[in-house]
């Protein structure tokens, strides 16, 4: 036990001791007033011991004496040794004996508790140092007197000192099991605090490792996120190359290339345009993919100004996030957030436009490699294409006019012819003829005369295209237009068209100007032709026709027309 508890054990006992001091002089006063045989000496004694008792204690509290425990002990036991004397030595039988008895009782428990008695050999010490003065002195006193008086307070005292013995000697004991309850109790408790605690710091660690294990399933799924997207490109990108080596048609080309970053990046919208002329192209090629339907034909109406400006600006590359998309007009008021645009080709010899967009933000600020090796793969399809519509042009196109020539005109025209059969459909052939190019060569010389059929070939290709078909150049000065899928009344005014866009051309050769003139025999398979093979011939008669009745006309054929 500490000072600081001593000294509040002392200072409570002090309020007990002033209350026994009061009663007991109450007593002393009223016995000396009430009974004769009452020694005025022994009350002018106890009044003097109680005033040194309390002087002492005052005393020492003022002074807070109290907090030594030294102090205390010797302080208690000589109150003990002095109430031991009073018994001793006070002329018995005068009303005071139970009142004295209180007082060694008092002191001697006071003592106890400053003597810390907490185990029971200490028991037996502190009553020692207690009862054999008391002993001693009631002994001494009975040699002095030999009155029988003394023998039963020598009684007394050993009942006193027996009691004192074994109910201190039970109180430790009671004392120790519960401090051994509480101790077992406090150190269960302290197991049980140390379980938590291992518990709760088990819980942590398996918080911890939670997390951790939820930062690497978070790192695992982006691994396997990343490593099935990789997969997704090498396969997008191993189709591609497999259907570049295996195509020339570059709008499937495109096509197939734009369907696949769709789906691997699925991305908002894919764009690719290519202009006139990359493959031998004759018009510009667009292919877009989206998933927001109102940006297809605002991206397919702009792409080509937006290939121009980006060629202007001498941009290769452009990346566009958040409020830098509004640059590209037709993304203004679009949920577009992130765009990237490439130019296709090089600086000095490029070919198109490839742009890509969507809503995610910051899409494009890294891992650019799948796009790159997919431009890659572009070109180099671009370049097998060209290479390939080179050499089908030199096998394919008339030498001289850049039109197809009669070989492949046969090829197509047969092909055609099939489908038509096949499908139940009809075709229109025109057959046409230079008027009077003999006397054209004779005049004006060949080179001229080549002039006037580059003129007539290059007039007769653009406008049968616009309407599906195909021209080639059948002979010297003779030309040969079909138009699949086309009946006669609307070939009619399609071959009409042509003869006016013909006879208005003039060609400018040194310093002449030589006007043109042709003559049309026009036929149709099923309406007047029922053997589609035997168009050609028909349109032959039927352009003969034509010019043996004044040339400078069409002649379409009724089913009346023979080999003229």
């Amino acid at each position: 036990m500490d000072s600081t508890s001593v000294f509040e054990i002392q200072k409570k006992g002090i309020l007990l001791h002033r209350l026994v001091y009061i009663i007991y002089l109450l007593q002393r006063v009223l016995l000396q007033a009430l009974r004769e045989e009452v020694s005025l000496f022994n009350t002018i004694l106890i009044v003097v011991s109680i005033a040194v008792c309390f002087i002492a204690e005052e005393f020492s509290y003022r002074k807070n004496y109290f907090d030594s425990v030294l102090y205390v002990k010797i302080l208690r036991y000589t109150q003990c040794i002095a109430s031991v004397l009073m018994i001793g030595f006070m002329q018995m039988y005068d009303g005071s004996e139970v009142a004295i008895i209180s007082f060694v009782l008092l002191f001697m428990i006071d003592f106890f508790l400053a003597m810390e008695v907490s185990d029971k050999e200490k028991v037996l010490s502190c009553v020692a140092m207690v009862g054999v003065p008391l002993i001693v002195v009631i002994v001494i006193k009975m040699s002095i007197s030999l009155g029988y008086e003394w023998l039963f307070l020598f009684f007394d005292a050993i009942i006193l000192l027996v009691v004192l013995f074994f109910e201190a000697y039970y109180f430790v004991d009671y004392n120790d099991k519960k401090d051994k309850l509480i101790y077992s109790q406090q150190r269960a408790f302290d197991e049980l605090v140390e379980k938590n605690e291992n518990i709760l710091n088990m819980q942590d660690k398996i918080k911890n490792t939670n997390f951790q294990l939820n930062i690497q399933k978070h790192d695992l799924q982006n691994a396997n996120h990343q490593i099935q997207l990789a997969n997704k490109e090498m396969v997008a990108q191993a189709e591609i190359l497999h259907y570049i080596s295996m195509s020339f048609d570059m709008s499937k080309i495109s096509n197939q290339i734009t369907e696949s970053i769709m789906m691997v990046r699925q991305l908002g919208f894919c764009g690719v345009y290519i202009k006139e002329g990359a493959y031998l192209n004759k018009h510009p090629n667009y292919v877009i993919k989206t998933t927001m339907g109102q940006l297809h034909r605002k991206i397919k109406d702009s792409i080509e100004d937006l290939y121009t400006e980006v060629v202007e600006r001498g941009e290769t590359e452009v990346f566009l996030h958040d409020d830098e998309t509004s640059r590209i007009p037709f993304l203004r008021n679009v949920n577009i957030n992130s765009v990237y645009m490439k130019l296709l080709g090089t600086e000095e010899e490029n070919y198109g436009l490839f742009i890509i967009g969507d809503s995610r933000r910051n899409l494009f600020r890294d891992n650019m490699s799948f796009y790159d090796v997919i431009m890659a793969q572009y070109d180099i399809a671009i370049q097998n294409t060209k290479t390939y519509n080179e050499m089908q042009q030199m096998a394919r196109k008339d030498g001289l006019t850049g039109i197809n020539n009669r070989i492949y005109f046969n090829q197509l025209f047969q092909e055609n012819v099939q489908q038509v059969i096949r499908e139940d459909g009809c075709m229109s052939v025109a057959l046409f003829d230079i008027d009077k190019f003999k006397s054209v060569n004779d005049t004006y010389g060949h080179l001229a005369g080549d002039e006037v059929i580059k003129c007539i070939a290059t007039v007769a290709e653009q406008c049968i295209e616009k309407y599906n078909g195909f021209v080639c150049r059948y002979g010297g000065e003779e030309f040969v237009a079909a138009l699949p899928n086309t009946k006669l009344e609307v070939a009619q005014p399609i071959i009409e068209e042509l003869f006016d866009e013909i006879c208005s051309k003039v060609v400018l050769y040194n310093e002449y100007t030589i006007p043109i003139s042709i003559s049309i025999g026009l036929t149709s398979y099923p309406e007047i032709c029922k053997n589609p093979d035997e168009l050609l011939k028909r349109a032959d008669w039927c352009m003969y026709y034509a010019k043996e009745h004044g040339r400078h006309q069409i002649n379409v054929d009724d089913g009346s027309i023979e080999r003229v």
